[in-house]
């Protein structure tokens, strides 16, 4: 039985280590420049066919590094805590904070191994969980699947017309709707708790976030594209680098298995990874 691990790996000498989350980039599902375009295939009602298996993340990496105490479990070298956020491989443009909320990014960076709700099996939320894995596409609604390291997740997305549901609680996916510009669809998503974080290093956000998606596919690419607001937080939108992913035929998504954080209480240092997706 597969199982899914967060956190802090001790061994019995007190040798600590921080259990990386699966980086972002996988050989062979990113589009690459210059391959020929497929025609797009499309529904019934015109609009661009979804459908399909677009993403799957990689198991985490083995050890390949020991700093001090702890073995790194990932492929990047340890950051100095000193050091502002760095930027990630996909997202080189932080999000801009509020002057005085910057001091919070930097602490909750600090001290990631212990205030990341993704270390202790928490849903990644949006944008953190990525580009759509599994896309299942009708006239009237579009649902994405995840295959997530934090478990199984999924998002369901009216698209014929009405508007963002009333009366219901908060959600660390949000709620979304979707409406299509031309051969665009476009994703709107509110009604988030709190208890997620827009990406690595401390990038907190409040109840206001309010999420703007685009998927476009031009052949087997599908090109995702995200903006990120949150007036009370943010000085201005975050737009995150766009990521574009190819279908991935003869795949089809598995369950997750179940995410199980036993060692976060055995951590011994503030050693952590630069990037966790």
């Amino acid at each position: 039985m597969k199982q899914r691990f967060f956190g802090v790996v001790v061994f019995a000498v007190g040798i600590a280590a921080v259990l990386c989350t699966v980086p972002t980039g996988v050989a062979g599902q990113e589009a690459k420049a210059g391959m020929p375009v497929k025609a797009t295939p499309h529904m019934p009602d015109g609009h661009p066919d979804l459908n399909g298996m677009w993403y799957r993340r990689l198991p985490p990496v083995p050890p390949v590094e020991r700093i001090g105490k702890s073995i790194i479990l990932n492929n990047r070298a340890p950051r100095d805590p000193n050091a502002p956020p760095p930027a990630t491989a996909y997202n080189p443009g932080m999000p801009k904070y509020k002057p005085e909320l910057v001091a919070k990014v930097k602490e909750l960076n600090e001290n990631q191994v212990y205030a990341d709700p993704a270390y202790a099996c928490g849903p990644p939320g949006v944008p953190r969980i990525g580009p759509p894995h599994r896309i299942i596409q009708t006239a009237r609604e579009i649902v994405i699947l995840y295959d997530d390291m934090t478990g199984s997740f999924f998002r369901y997305i009216p698209i014929d017309g009405r508007p963002h549901r009333k009366g219901i609680e908060a959600a660390p996916h949000g709620d979304s709707i979707g409406r299509w510009e031309g051969d665009t669809l476009v994703i709107d998503v509110t009604n988030f708790t709190e208890e997620t974080w827009l990406a690595d290093n401390g990038l907190f956000h409040s109840e206001k976030l309010h999420v703007i998606e685009r998927l476009r596919r031009q052949g087997d690419a599908l090109t995702w594209e995200v903006t990120v607001d949150d007036p009370t937080v943010l000085l201005e939108p975050w737009k995150l680098t766009p990521r574009t992913v190819t279908l991935m035929a003869d795949t089809e998504i598995e369950e997750a298995a179940p995410c199980q954080e036993r060692d976060r209480v055995n951590a011994t240092d503030l050693t952590h990874h630069s990037n966790t997706r």
